[in-house]
């Protein structure tokens, strides 16, 4: 995890760039120039590598084991596009992705996923390989369909046959084309950032000998506003997210109970081991909702703040939109924007309870223009909460929510300009790294008075999510959550609704990487 404590003005600058700034970082950018090998390195074997009339030539070295021409850069979630055509009695070549090199493993093996360009009968191309590592194949051909297979290009007398090759890679979700054809879908996580490469594999003894050519152009990448395929597009998925031994919810739950003051406009989440309580859901019937305090799992601090003078509209939990028919929810709090319907505990004691929130969110003219509605789940498992919002819009007339950075759950922690934080995420984004790329879980912690440790809130994208994996916006206060609306405008027509779902993990200390992979794995699996 990487600490940050940058001056006020430089955060300003980086995160309020312009809307331009922002579109020509999302965009396609090539990452060979088509005159020479700059940002690119050759790892492991030596062979022959050269730039000619638009192409990445690979001319394997008879006796040299495999080689790669790697990139300089490291890449987590993207789109790369390339065309690529190769030699027919070449033995196979590949697409490194998310890829590694480093002395302490087998002496820099380059090792990591990998799509095969496969120039022969038996019709491999686009099927994923775990190159230089144990598992060997991880999408195996035998799971293509034979459109797949048959839409790879070999060679012929006719001269070079180009393949155009698409791989979206995004959290754990990795997805393959060729020629426009989806071949492979797989769920992964050993590997989430690392840099692209170009494989030439070296003949084996049964193959012809002889020095044989790859060729390579058009190689571009996209990041940050990805423009990925549809999900549904029938091709075998191969899930390789493991049950794990690592699962917070294998600990009984501590039995909670909710106290509902009307009144007060409140409810109060109290655990068996607190007497005072550790979370209170604020619904007043003029004012958005939100939570605050959340005291920290172990009693010491809160993990909350409540709207501070550089963000006052900003209040603990909370969602609010921007741009929604050109009206602004996430700044105006207020009962010119939302009128309280119904604030009702469900589940009101025991390993898990369960609250509701349901508002009206009003035009200019005081209409409903479109029904909020906010189930909340809670359980603590040792000292961690476990918090799943499930929110729904229900569009009265016609909505869009219009393109902004930020729009949809936030977070607001405690902060000073003398705050020391943290950020990290899947995509292997830091600190304000993260502003507006897209990861499927992201983590903040703040050092607050009186603890050692940082204290945490990590907010869990789930797959049933129509921007999948969201992008996050990061303010330069340290608050967080992702934001649809960073895509582009979003609508929901008339009498329709959509449904959104996030996890959260309130905990303290260190929980580690490898905790919160496993998190998102049980919100996957529905746990």
């Amino acid at each position: 995890m990487k600490k940050y404590k940058l001056p006020f003005i430089l955060l300003l600058f980086i995160v309020f760039q312009p809307s331009s700034v922002r579109a020509q970082e999302a965009a396609w950018r090539n990452l060979f120039n088509g005159k020479d090998l700059s940002g690119w390195k050759e790892l492991n074997g030596k062979h022959i590598w050269e730039v000619k009339d638009g192409m990445i030539i690979g001319r394997t070295v008879p006796g040299q084991p495999n080689g790669f021409l790697c990139t300089e850069e490291d890449f987590g979630d993207f789109v790369l596009e390339l065309e690529v055509s190769i030699d027919t009695l070449m033995n196979n070549s590949g697409i490194q992705f998310r890829s590694q090199s480093y002395p302490e493993f087998k002496n820099g093996r380059v090792h990591g996923y990998q799509m095969e360009v496969d120039p022969k009968p038996q019709q491999w191309s686009g099927a994923i390989y775990e190159e230089g590592a144990e598992r060997g194949w991880i999408y195996p051909p035998e799971k293509m369909s034979q459109a797949a297979k048959d839409t790879f290009i070999r060679d012929n007398k006719k001269g070079y046959q180009w393949n155009h090759y698409r791989i979206e890679a995004v959290g754990p979700i990795m997805r393959t084309w060729i020629n426009g054809v989806p071949v492979s879908h797989l769920v992964d996580d050993r590997y989430l950032k690392g840099f692209i490469g170009l494989q030439l594999h070296a003949n084996n003894e049964n193959d012809p000998q002889g020095s044989f050519s790859i060729r390579f152009r058009n190689i571009r990448i996209q990041q940050g506003d990805l423009s990925l395929s549809p999900l549904n597009d029938g091709v075998n998925v191969v899930n390789l997210l493991s049950n794990s031994s690592i699962q917070l919810n294998k600990s009984p739950n501590k039995s909670l109970r909710i106290v509902q003051d009307i009144d007060a406009s409140s409810m109060a989440v109290y655990s068996e081991s607190s007497p005072k309580p550790i979370l209170t859901q604020m619904a007043k019937p003029d004012e958005r909702p939100y939570i605050h305090p959340i005291v920290a799992p172990d009693g010491n601090g809160i993990l909350t703040e409540y709207r501070p003078d550089h963000h006052p509209h900003q209040t603990g939990i909370y969602w609010g939109l921007k741009r929604v028919n050109e009206r602004d929810y996430f700044m105006q709090w207020n009962k010119d924007y939302w009128r309280g319907v119904s604030a009702t505990v469900i589940e009101g004691k025991g390993g898990k309870v369960k609250w509701q929130t349901v508002y009206d969110m009003l035009d200019e003219n005081g209409k409903t223009l479109m029904v909020e509605t906010q189930n909340w789940t809670m359980q603590q498992v040792n000292d961690t909460y476990i918090m799943d919002l499930e929110w729904k819009g229900e569009a009265k007339a016609d909505v869009v929510m219009g393109k902004f950075y930020v729009g949809g759950l936030f977070i607001r922690m405690p902060w000073i300009p003398e705050t020391v934080g943290e950020i990290i995420s899947a995509s292997g984004h830091q600190g304000m790294e993260l502003e507006g790329n897209r990861a499927i879980w992201s983590d903040i912690g703040i050092k607050l008075d009186g603890r050692e440790d940082f204290a945490h809130i990590a907010i869990f994208d789930h797959p049933s999510n129509k921007a999948f994996p969201t992008p996050w916006r990061v303010d330069s206060q340290m608050g967080m959550g992702p934001s649809r609306q960073i895509l582009g405008d979003w609508k929901i027509a008339a009498g329709e609704s959509e449904t959104i779902r996030y996890r959260m993990l309130v905990y303290n200390g260190e929980m580690g990487k490898a905790k919160l992979v496993e998190t998102w794995k049980d919100f996957y699996r529905g746990n």
